[in-house]
C-alpha cells in the first residue's frame, strides 16, 4: 500500500485577500459575506494587515441590527497594532482605557499608547505624554512626558501645551519653570483651550511667570466662563466682587456666580448666598440667600451649612425652625467644624424650639469643639463643669477650660476667670489677676466686668481705690441693665462719693434695678421717698424712663447673662462619657416631635448676688 501526501500547494495571505474581496464584492462569485469574512481572517492570520484593518471595518459597520462586537474589534485591532499600524495601536489602547470588549488595564493601555506614539501617531505622543505626566499605567517621569507633549504640540494638538504648561508649574520639581509654564499657558489659551484660558488669567492675576497684569486677567477669566468653564466663571465673579486689580462690578459678579451655581458649583452656590444674605452690593433678600445655602448645603458644604442654621434659628428669610437649623449644625459638626459643634450644643443645651434639652449631649459636641481649640465652647464646656449640668461637677477642670479660654481673650471666659482670682474660687486668690482680666473682659463689652471693675476701685482692692472710676464703671453697666450696678451707683450719688450729691437721680436708678427685681433696693428707694418732694420724685420717675442705653429685652439678657446653664434633673444619671450619641439625631428630628421629656431644666430667675459685699464700705 502506497501512502501520499497531499499535493495541495498552500494558499498565501495575499491570495486569501484576494478571494475574501471577490466574496465581498461578488467579483466574479456570489457574493458571501461569511465566506468573505473567512478568508480575511486567515489573511490576517498570516499576517496581512489590510485584512486585519477589513476585519475591523467589517466589525465596526456590522448590519442587521446585529450588536457591535467589542471584543472581536479588540482582537482584530491588537493584531493590525502588532503588524505595525500605529492608528490600530492608538484605538485598542484607548478600548483598554475604557474597558471596552477588553479588561480595563492602565499599564497595559499605556504600553500600546507608547508603541503607537513611537511609530508616530501624533494623538498618541498626547496620550502617552500625559500618563507619562501623571503616571498612570507608567511611572511618572516629568522629562519624558515633556519630550512626548512636545512633539503633540507641534503636532498641532493645543492640549499638550495645557499639560506642559501643569508640567512646568509644578512645585518642587526637577523641571519646575514658572516662566515656561505660563507661555505654553498662554500658546494653549491663544488656541480656544478654555482651562488654559483660566491658568493664563490666574497667572497674570498673581504675577506669576509674568508681569501681573489684572485688566487683562479679566479678560482671559471672561473667555474661559464664556466657554461654560465654571472654575473661571467663579473665578470672574470673584474678581469682580472684590475689585482684585479693576473695578467692583456687584451686579456682574453675582450673574456669574449665578451662572456657575446653576452649573452646580457649590462654591458659586455659597459665594452667592453670601451676597445675597449680607447684600453685598446688591439687594439683600434671605429668602434667596437660603435658597442657594440649601443648595450648597447639599453638597455637603461646611460653611453653607453652618449659615443656613442660623437664617433657620433667626427666621430671617425662612420659617424659624430650631430643628432644621440643628440639622443644618450637625450636618456641618459631624465633619469636624467647631463652630457647628458649638452651636449644636448651644440648641441641645437650651432646648429651643422643638429640640428637647439634653445637656449630657451638649456636653459631648461643646468637648469636640473644645478640643479644636474653639474658646467659645471652652467657656460653654467650663460652665457645664462648674455648675454640674450634663457632666460632673469638676471646679479644676472648670478653671483650666476658663483659662484656656481667657488666654484667647474670650470676653465672657475672662470675665469668669476674673471672678475666680477675685473669691479664690478653683485658683489662688489675686485682686491684680482679678483686675486684669475683668479689664480685658470690660474692654469687650461685658458689662458684668464693669461693674466688678467698679467694685475694686471702690475698695481700692487690687487697684488704686478711686470712687470717680468706680462711678464710671458702675454707670457703664448700670445702663446696660445690671441691677447691682444701679444700686451701688445710687450710693454713690446719695453719698456724693465720685459723683455729685443727687438724691433725685440715686431714687431713679434705685427705681430702676428695683423694676428689675432688687429688693434691696427696692427698700432702701422706698426709704428714700420719705425724703423727697413730688416734685423730685416725679422728676426722678421720668429719669427712670431715659437713663436705661439698652432696651428691656436686651436689659434682661445681659441680667441673665451669667446665669446656671440649667439644674440637674432630679435623678438623672450623669455620666463621664463626653462622646455625642446617635441620640443627637434623634433629638433634633426624632419621633418626639419636639415634645421635650420629664424633668425641670428651668433657669433660676434669680441673679447671683455681685461678687462683693453689697456694701463696699
Amino acid at each position: 500500500m502506497i501512502v501520499g501526501c497531499s499535493d495541495q500547494p498552500q494558499v498565501t495571505p495575499a491570495e486569501s485577500l484576494a478571494q475574501a474581496k471577490r466574496y465581498k464584492n461578488g467579483d466574479g462569485v456570489p457574493m458571501n459575506m461569511v465566506e468573505a469574512t473567512r478568508q480575511f481572517e486567515i489573511a490576517a492570520k498570516g499576517g496581512s494587515l489590510e485584512a486585519a484593518l477589513e476585519l475591523v471595518n467589517l466589525l465596526d459597520n456590522s448590519k442587521n441590527g446585529a450588536a457591535r462586537d467589542s471584543m472581536a474589534i479588540a482582537k482584530w485591532l491588537k493584531v493590525a497594532a502588532e503588524l505595525g499600524d500605529s492608528a490600530s495601536a492608538l484605538r485598542l489602547a484607548l478600548m483598554i482605557d475604557k474597558g471596552e470588549g477588553v479588561t480595563m488595564d492602565p499599564v497595559e493601555a499605556a504600553r500600546w499608547y507608547l508603541l503607537a506614539a513611537k511609530a508616530g501617531n501624533s494623538d498618541a505622543t498626547l496620550e502617552i505624554g500625559i500618563r507619562l505626566a501623571d503616571g498612570i499605567g507608567v511611572a511618572q517621569d516629568p522629562i519624558a512626558a515633556i519630550t512626548w507633549l512636545e512633539i503633540a504640540a507641534k503636532s498641532k494638538h493645543w492640549q499638550a501645551g495645557r499639560w506642559l504648561g501643569f508640567i512646568y508649574s509644578t512645585q518642587d520639581s526637577t523641571v519646575t519653570d514658572q516662566t515656561t509654564a505660563t507661555n505654553w499657558f498662554r500658546s494653549a489659551a491663544e488656541k480656544g483651550d478654555a482651562v488654559s484660558e483660566y491658568q493664563f488669567a490666574a497667572r497674570l492675576q498673581q504675577g506669576i511667570g509674568i508681569e501681573a497684569n489684572p485688566k487683562e486677567s479679566l479678560e482671559w477669566f471672561n473667555m474661559a466662563a464664556e466657554q461654560g468653564l465654571v472654575l473661571a466663571q467663579v473665578a470672574l465673579a470673584t474678581t469682580l466682587r472684590d475689585g482684585t486689580g479693576v473695578a467692583v462690578d456687584s451686579a456682574q459678579a453675582a450673574k456669574w456666580f449665578e451662572v456657575a451655581a446653576q452649573a452646580g458649583s457649590a462654591v458659586a452656590q455659597l459665594q452667592l448666598a453670601q451676597m445675597f444674605e449680607y447684600g453685598d452690593g446688591i439687594a439683600r433678600n434671605t429668602a434667596l440667600a437660603a435658597h442657594w445655602y440649601s443648595l450648597a448645603a447639599a453638597q455637603g458644604s461646611i460653611p453653607a451649612n453652618i449659615s443656613l442654621g442660623m437664617l433657620h434659628s433667626a427666621g430671617d428669610g425662612v420659617v424659624k425652625d430650631s430643628q432644621a437649623a440643628a440639622r443644618c449644625f450637625l450636618n456641618a459638626a459631624e465633619r469636624g467644624d467647631a463652630d457647628a459643634q458649638l452651636m449644636l450644643g448651644r440648641i441641645l443645651l437650651n432646648g429651643e424650639g422643638g429640640v428637647p434639652a439634653n445637656a449630657r449631649e451638649a456636653a459631648a459636641w461643646f468637648d469636640k469643639a473644645s478640643i479644636s481649640g474653639l474658646p467659645a465652647a471652652q467657656y460653654e464646656l467650663a460652665r457645664l463643669y462648674e455648675f454640674g449640668t450634663g457632666i460632673p461637677s469638676d471646679n479644676s477642670e472648670a478653671s483650666r477650660l476658663y483659662l484656656l479660654s481667657a488666654n484667647q481673650k474670650y470676653p465672657d471666659a475672662c470675665f469668669a476667670i476674673g471672678l475666680r482670682y477675685d473669691s479664690g474660687n478653683g485658683i489662688p486668690e489675686s485682686d491684680l489677676e482679678a483686675a486684669k482680666w475683668y479689664q480685658i473682659a470690660a474692654e469687650n463689652g461685658v458689662p458684668h466686668a464693669k461693674f466688678q471693675l467698679g467694685v475694686l476701685f471702690e475698695r481700692g482692692d487690687g487697684v488704686p481705690q478711686n470712687e470717680s472710676i468706680a462711678a464710671g464703671y458702675y454707670l457703664d453697666a448700670a445702663e446696660q441693665g445690671l441691677e447691682w450696678a444701679q444700686y451701688f451707683l445710687a450710693q454713690l450719688h446719695r453719698r456724693g462719693a465720685g459723683v455729685p450729691f443727687d438724691q433725685t437721680l440715686a431714687y431713679a436708678w434705685l427705681n430702676i434695678s428695683a423694676s428689675a427685681g432688687n429688693n434691696t433696693a427696692a427698700n432702701e428707694r422706698n426709704q428714700l421717698r420719705a425724703k423727697l418732694t413730688k416734685d423730685e420724685i416725679s422728676k426722678a420717675q421720668d429719669l427712670s424712663l431715659k437713663l436705661l442705653k439698652v432696651s428691656a429685652e436686651v436689659a434682661l439678657a445681659n441680667r441673665q447673662r451669667f446665669l446656671p446653664p440649667g439644674q440637674r434633673k432630679a435623678g438623672a444619671t450623669q455620666t463621664g462619657s463626653m462622646q455625642p450619641s446617635d441620640r443627637t439625631r434623634d433629638l433634633i428630628g426624632g419621633e418626639n416631635g419636639g415634645k421635650k421629656s420629664g424633668g425641670s431644666n428651668k433657669q433660676s430667675n434669680q441673679n447671683p448676688r455681685p461678687n462683693r459685699s453689697q456694701n463696699p464700705r
